[in-house]
């Protein structure tokens, strides 16, 4: 296709996040692509990154494990359907352009979810959101489409954090730690991986638990979140997720 020329990157940026909101997304963010975004040896030539994001339902949490991970399932299934689309779109316009989703993706989404603004990082490794809490998926497309970069936001969460321990109480592996490391000048907590996956990918349960059980959903989810909670407490809170 014909290049179309970019005379003014910011009506370009807006442009793009109406596209991807038209696809289906719940979140558009758009940043400069920097070397930590990318995956170790994989070779990504573009100069921009575009994330688009999808919530998923929390009202599953309370039906169990299984209603959980067929939710993330449907919603991963549409992140991959918008980044696609969403590909084409700018190839369309004439600028490289390609896909990235879960299965398929060869850049780092806490770091592009940061830069883009979406939140902060969260006691329990995920972004926290003020309207989703961590409850999200992404697909991504890099390009060199000329764009306005979208800039990080602070709004409270880890000061939240530091004083909460809803996540570190509900983790059947012990995996979330207390104390915060710095990287780059950005605070974070770093979840013990070893510790996570024997409940996160080892088990037929599906754990979502440091996300499920986070304060940042009781806005949205009051009376969903109190019944859920309930239902954590019941069981002893370290527990798989299934019971």
């Amino acid at each position: 296709p014909k290049r179309v020329e970019v005379n003014h990157p910011a009506a370009m940026t807006k442009q793009i996040k109406e596209k991807a909101m038209e696809l289906g997304a719940n979140m558009v963010g758009a940043c400069r692509l920097q070397p930590h975004m990318i995956d170790l040896g994989a070779d990504v030539p573009h100069e921009f990154v575009i994330v688009a994001c999808v919530a998923e339902d929390f009202e599953k949490v309370v039906l169990g494990a299984n209603a959980v991970e067929e939710e993330a399932m449907r919603v991963y299934a549409k992140c991959t359907e918008i980044a696609t689309d969403l590909a084409a779109y700018v190839r369309e316009l004439g600028y490289p352009a390609r896909a990235h989703h879960n299965g398929a993706s060869e850049v780092q989404a806490i770091p592009i979810f940061y830069q883009v603004g979406f939140g902060e990082l969260g006691r329990h490794g995920s972004l926290i959101n003020e309207k989703y809490g961590a409850s999200f998926r992404p697909g991504f497309v890099t390009t060199d489409l000329p764009m306005v970069e979208d800039q990080p936001r602070e709004f409270g969460v880890q000061d939240f954090c530091v004083n909460c321990n809803v996540c570190q109480l509900n983790c059947p592996g012990d995996a979330i730690p207390q104390d915060h490391v710095m990287t780059h000048g950005i605070k974070r907590w770093l979840i013990d991986l070893e510790k996570c996956y024997p409940y996160s990918r080892l088990r037929d349960e599906y754990c979502h638990l440091c996300v499920d059980v986070c304060p940042y959903n009781v806005k949205p989810h009051p009376e969903t979140y109190k019944a859920f909670m309930k239902q954590r407490k019941q069981v002893g809170y370290k527990t798989p997720k299934s019971w």
